[in-house]
């Protein structure tokens, strides 16, 4: 007698798979399946866009972060561009390079909280603090994202979960 769920079959069906052990139940968010792999896939690029559109309006501005931030910046814009492009045009799972222009911003949103970050009270304007702000929640999304691409509980387009009607 097996401890498998009423109706599964053992033999064809790892149903153990995620469940650590000593546990009865698997960690609640694999219990969590989104199947929209398009729309997936729309969202990380428009969340790439705003990031990579945040990036340059904050290096095009006279407030820059940091000595050489301007360049960092453009950096950022360049390869978030380069990421975009790629996931317009290409069927690869390009989601992991996606991690290095979010991790960019990150760091470089990180560099301006020890220099002088574009924020209201330090002589930007409301626009360009917003747009600066606006930069690292996009990183910090598409971190989440990622994380949930990983670890199941998001399917990106060519994937799919295999799911039949």
């Amino acid at each position: 007698m097996s401890d498998a769920p009423a109706g599964v079959d053992i033999n064809t069906h790892d149903w153990n798979r995620h469940v650590p052990p000593g546990r009865k139940r698997a960690p609640f968010f694999r219990y969590i399946r989104i199947n929209l792999p398009r729309l997936t896939k729309a969202v990380i690029l428009a969340v790439m866009a705003l990031l990579a559109f945040c990036a340059g309006v904050v290096a095009l501005s006279d407030h820059l972060p940091f000595v050489g931030g301007d360049i960092a910046l453009w950096l950022v814009v360049a390869l978030a561009g380069i990421f975009l492009v790629a996931g317009l045009v290409t069927r690869a799972r390009i989601w992991d390079f996606g991690m290095v222009p979010a991790l960019g911003a990150l760091i470089a949103y990180l560099g301006g909280l020890f220099g002088t970050a574009p924020y209201v009270w330090n002589g930007a304007s409301v626009h360009l603090a917003a747009a600066w702000n606006t930069m690292m929640l996009c990183g910090l999304a598409y971190l989440i994202i990622r994380w949930a691409l990983a670890y199941g509980i998001l399917v990106a387009y060519p994937d799919d979960q295999g799911f039949v009607d």
